[in-house]
């Protein structure tokens, strides 16, 4: 029996795909052709009349993180102007953080990390997004907390602790998704603890933060 070709659309996304494992992986500069190859079921030489280079497969990989980044954003709503808004937005995120340990977010915060260890290009762009789109939403909500008594201690940056939650819900994921984590962390509180700790860092205090999320 004949075997079924594959269409060239559908060849080119399993290159994509692969490639994209590969990536997170062992990141840009670790990772081989020949490997993306093997992972995609196709020869080496057909990656390159898909993608011409390294650089150019991962060039559009990286374009389909920033596509499914802003579909993120979308379904993540953007603090209300108010102290419930803020710890609603630091619930959201350490939530989804913990329960994305597989699949295609994990993937993309790998690729995060190898970036970070490597060229960084990709890091920086990512975290430059992330600001542009969220820090105006959480300069106005932490104003609002603050004036109804909420925030207390010195005005930290918005913008840096934004960063400090970014950064912390991304070795979240990445610990919480390996074989021993339950060695690492006290699971039996982590979500808790993780909300709770990045609450108080931002300086609201424990009567708001125990209003909106219980003791």
């Amino acid at each position: 029996m004949p075997r079924k070709r594959i269409p060239s659309a559908e060849r080119r996304s399993l290159i994509l795909e692969a490639a994209r494992k590969v990536f997170a992986e062992a990141g840009y500069e670790g990772a081989k052709t020949q490997k993306i190859a093997s992972e995609a079921k196709v020869s080496e030489a057909l990656v390159y009349r898909h993608y011409p280079s390294k650089l150019a497969l991962y060039r559009a990989v990286l374009r389909q993180m920033i596509r499914e980044q802003d579909a993120n954003y979308r379904q993540m709503p953007l603090p209300e102007p108010s102290t419930a808004g803020l710890i609603n937005s630091i619930r959201n995120y350490i939530e989804i953080s913990m329960s994305g340990t597989q699949g295609r977010m994990h993937e993309g915060l790998r690729m995060l990390l190898a970036s970070l260890a490597g060229e960084g290009g990709y890091a920086s762009l990512v975290y430059r997004r992330a600001q542009r789109k969220m820090h105006h939403q959480i300069l106005v909500a932490m104003e609002a907390a603050r004036a109804s008594g909420d925030i207390v201690g010195p005005s930290l940056r918005p913008k840096n602790l934004a960063m400090f939650h970014e950064h912390l819900g991304t070795m979240l994921n990445m610990v919480c998704a390996l074989s021993n984590a339950s060695e690492i962390y006290d699971g039996e509180a982590l979500q808790r603890d993780a909300i709770w700790f990045c609450c108080r860092g931002i300086g609201l205090t424990d009567r708001a933060i125990s209003q909106h999320l219980g003791g």
